[in-house]
């Protein structure tokens, strides 16, 4: 058994054209107090079956919203009519059709928050259920913090049933940021004829590159006959300047290095969305049937802290200096100190800072 050393958390508008029908129409967006309006979407066969446990519903009860959700079907009437932002065909045609996360889709231009969505809707909402919108404006981070979700950023959430011991749900939250690295390097190689662009994970579940954030993952999880129902929020800078750098800016700017004769194509979030679900959906399986351990290895090649010299500061303002040397068994952080002595360093409301190499005891209000 690790000694253990608790440190820190890793804490009405212009009219638009249908890209269905190529109607004109108006965007459903709505200001914050008023009703949202979300397009329930599917493919036809097999997920339409599944999809119809949210058909029998015209309203979505939401907690941080004033009013209900509108829910509209998008093969009725109403829905061909209606432009969420998101080219729903665009997404299935990128989606393989032996995926079955994301087969059925919401799609909003604005909620408050597509994770209180999902989680207030699970008795209704099937397996497998991805909801993502264009702007969210009481996105949701970790310990009830907001996440500044501009336009131009990637912000879905997915609700999924899992069937594994209680020991490997911790480890949902980093097959998902592993999820979208893969994803992003993926496609990120398909433009730069096979280079990749400086994208990373810094523990336990945020995207960087170099010294910026640019993603993060939240995820909620209850226990319910015999399983977990987990929802996994993702917010990822993709096309969006501010407030740090974004994916497609990484892209050009790797471009431009490279002196590529071609012209780059930048990554669409319908694009990128499926190809998140496909990666995560292979490694979901991993972890249900073998446990984290075959994932590892993956894992920590795409983190930032394998050999970091990091000082932590207990009180009396005792520093010990620590190398971390991957995960434990339980995912906390596995580090050694001079004589060879392993530690686990778990968070529990510190303040941790691993680009200044310096662990900080966080002092009491």
């Amino acid at each position: 058994m690790l000694p253990l050393l608790s440190i820190t958390t890793i804490k009405r508008t212009a009219p638009v054209f249908c890209t269905r029908t190529h109607h004109r129409v108006l965007p459903c967006v709505m200001s914050a107090n008023q009703a949202s309006l979300v397009l329930l979407c599917y493919r036809q066969k097999p997920s339409a079956s599944a999809a119809s446990l949210l058909q029998q519903h015209t309203t979505l009860k939401v907690s941080d919203t004033a009013g209900p959700v509108n829910l509209v079907d998008v093969h009725s009437p109403a829905g061909n009519q209606c432009s969420v932002q998101f080219d729903h065909t665009q997404y299935f045609s990128h989606l393989p059709q032996h995926v079955e996360l994301g087969s059925t889709l919401l799609a909003a231009s604005q909620l408050q928050s597509t994770q209180t969505l999902l989680q207030d809707n699970t008795a209704v909402t099937p397996d497998n259920t991805v909801c993502i919108a264009y702007k969210q404006v009481g996105g949701k981070g970790r310990g009830g913090n907001k996440w500044d979700s501009p336009a131009g950023c990637l912000m879905f959430s997915l609700f999924k049933r899992v069937s594994i011991t209680g020991a490997n749900i911790p480890f949902v939250q980093y097959i998902a940021t592993l999820a979208i690295v893969q994803a992003v390097q993926q496609l990120a190689k398909d433009r730069l004829q096979g280079h990749s662009i400086n994208i990373n994970i810094k523990w336990p579940n945020d995207v960087y590159s170099k010294n910026l954030k640019i993603g993060g993952i939240l995820c909620h999880s209850t226990y319910q006959s015999m399983e977990f129902q987990v929802v996994i929020g993702v917010g990822l800078n993709l096309d969006n300047s501010e407030p740090t750098t974004c994916v497609n800016d990484l892209l050009r700017q790797r471009h431009e290095e490279l002196q590529l004769q071609v012209d780059v194509q930048t990554i669409s979030r319908e694009e990128l969305l499926a190809c998140i679900l496909t990666n995560l959906e292979i490694l979901l399986s991993t972890l249900t049937a073998q446990g984290f351990g075959p994932l590892q290895e993956a894992y920590l090649h795409t983190w930032l802290h394998t050999n970091q010299k990091v000082t932590l500061l207990e009180d009396g303002n005792k520093e010990v200096a620590l190398t971390i040397k991957g995960l434990t068994e339980y995912g906390y952080l596995l580090a050694v100190d001079i004589q060879g002595t392993a530690f686990a360093l778990h968070p529990d409301g510190n303040s941790l800072d691993f680009f200044q190499g310096l662990i900080r005891h966080k002092l009491s209000s």
